[in-house]
Formats: C-alpha cells, sequence, structure tokens
C-alpha cells in the first residue's frame, strides 16, 4: 500500500504558513462589495458552463464516462457483466459527486451575493448618516 506520508516528505512549509485573512485581528478586515460581486458573478459564470453542453460540463462528463454500449455485450459473459456493473456504478456515482458539486457552488454563490448585500446595506446606512 502507497505511505500517503511520502509525499509531505518534500517541501511541506506550505502546511504551517499562515495564510492571510485566517488568523484577523479586530478592525484589520475589510470586505469590498464590489468585489464579492464579482467573485459571485465569476463563479455564476462557472456554474453555468457547468451546467451547459460544452466540454467539462455535467452533462459531457455523464455522456463521457457512460457505459451503457457494453451491456448488450456482457449478457453473456458473467465476468463482462459484473465489469459492466462496477464501471455503470462508477459513472452514477461519479455523476452524483459532478451534481453535488455544483449544489455547492450554486449555495456558495448565493451566500457571497447575500453578503455582498449585507455590506452594501451597511455602507448605504453608514453614508446616508454622513450625507445628510
Amino acid at each position: 500500500m502507497a505511505d500517503p506520508d511520502k509525499y509531505l516528505a518534500g517541501d511541506s512549509s506550505w502546511l504551517t504558513t499562515p495564510w492571510p485573512g485566517l488568523d484577523p485581528k479586530k478592525d484589520e478586515i475589510e470586505h469590498n462589495p464590489t468585489k464579492l460581486k464579482n467573485l459571485a458573478t465569476d463563479l455564476q459564470n462557472m456554474l453555468t458552463r457547468l451546467q451547459g453542453t460544452e466540454t467539462g460540463s455535467l452533462s459531457d462528463a455523464s455522456m463521457r464516462t457512460t457505459v451503457m454500449a457494453l451491456s448488450t455485450v456482457t449478457e453473456d459473459w458473467p465476468a463482462g457483466k459484473f465489469l459492466f456493473d462496477a464501471m455503470e456504478k462508477g459513472n452514477k456515482e461519479f455523476t452524483h459527486v459532478y451534481q453535488e458539486i455544483i449544489n455547492k457552488l450554486e449555495a456558495a454563490i448565493v451566500l457571497i451575493q447575500a453578503g455582498a448585500g449585507i455590506y452594501d446595506g451597511a455602507n448605504i446606512a453608514n453614508g446616508g448618516k454622513e450625507n445628510v
């Protein structure tokens, strides 16, 4: 069995390097609603492609991993039938995971848009007081 730790034997400093934003200090965090909206737009464009029919989309990946043509070839071949069943299950699992990724991406977009809206509202509320 392969040793998963052998890949960490090299330079693994990236695991302990502090990542910006993961350990924020009070009053050091700024959120830019415009950047959040742009991020949501970029993610929405990716989502549209994943849900479409072009290369890399769910329908494309499902089509490329389907094994239905093998079902007739394996009817009288027990080992082939076993292989077909395994490959068909793999296709179903693969497309299920792909669909879950799409669902999670949809949720992330909604949350980012909501966050941007909250910051927009706070900016308007704060700016409104200053403009009066």
